[in-house]
């Protein structure tokens, strides 16, 4: 078994593509090992959870990391948890003051309310359910955020905080994600899982999670070992769901801008 954590990093950096994910998917197809990085200085074609696109303008960071768990692909799931640790974890590293950077499930990376970073993770199927390889697509606002799309978002610069060269930040990103990577790989998502809830935006608040077009209410109470979020309804029942997308009170449209919806 690879063990994800211990790959020999190589980084292809781009001026514009259409997607990161596409080509690390590509060279996933290849047959490329695991611990490549794709780099864009700016995409035409990024996008997000969902289907919804990504704006990709020079100065932020867009990267796609290609791996190869050598795990179900439920297991799997929880990598998009754990590089949105990582990403919180290179952010506070660039502050004077700390920043205490928020993740919210299962794939954004916030500051306050406002989002400033999501992950997209895209899976290659194995043989019996099995993850052949996995890319993790991150976009980071590292000097600007869009303004028109409906949720607060927030850049690095707008938060006041001197914002690195995308190549600058990958590499304290590869090393916050080598550890976990290699911690999940030994233990799973279990092992990380109380680091993750203590940075966990909303946690005990009402919420909304949306499943196509069905919506379901209540108290934001655990996201559980196989990175599952739990709701607590108003009779106090526990609903238990592993897709879907939420919402946190605040995080709803207003005048101060939007965030990015990945």
């Amino acid at each position: 078994m690879t063990e994800v954590g211990l790959w020999n990093p190589r980084v292809e950096i781009h001026e514009e593509v259409a997607s990161t994910n596409d080509l690390a998917r590509a060279a996933a197809l290849r047959g490329e090992p695991a611990g490549l990085w794709v780099l864009a200085r700016s995409q035409t074609a990024g996008r997000g959870r969902l289907g919804r696109s990504w704006r990709s303008p020079p100065g932020n960071f867009y990267g796609s990391l290609l791996l190869r768990p050598a795990r179900p692909l439920a297991e799997c799931a929880t990598l998009s948890l754990l590089a949105a640790l990582a990403v919180a974890e290179a952010v506070d590293e660039l502050a004077e003051k700390p920043l205490r950077a928020a993740v919210k499930w299962p794939n954004d990376v916030l500051l306050g309310r406002a989002k400033l970073a999501g992950v997209l993770p895209e899976a290659l199927a194995g043989p019996g359910g099995s993850c052949a390889a996995l890319v993790l697509g991150i976009g980071v606002n590292l000097v600007s955020h869009p303004e028109d799309l409906g949720r607060p978002a927030i850049s690095l610069r707008a938060a006041g905080v001197p914002a690195p060269a995308p190549e600058a930040f990958l590499s304290l990103l590869d090393r916050r994600l080598r550890m976990w990577l290699g911690r999940w790989e030994r233990e799973g998502f279990a092992a990380l899982r109380a680091f993750w809830l203590a940075r966990a935006a909303g946690m005990g608040e009402r919420v909304r999670l949306a499943i196509g077009d069905r919506v379901h209410e209540g108290r934001l109470v655990d996201v559980d070992t196989a990175g599952a979020v739990l709701l607590e309804t108003a009779t106090g029942a526990r609903l238990r769901f592993g897709a879907g997308e939420l919402f946190l009170e605040e995080a709803t449209v207003s005048s101060s801008g939007p965030s990015v919806p990945l």
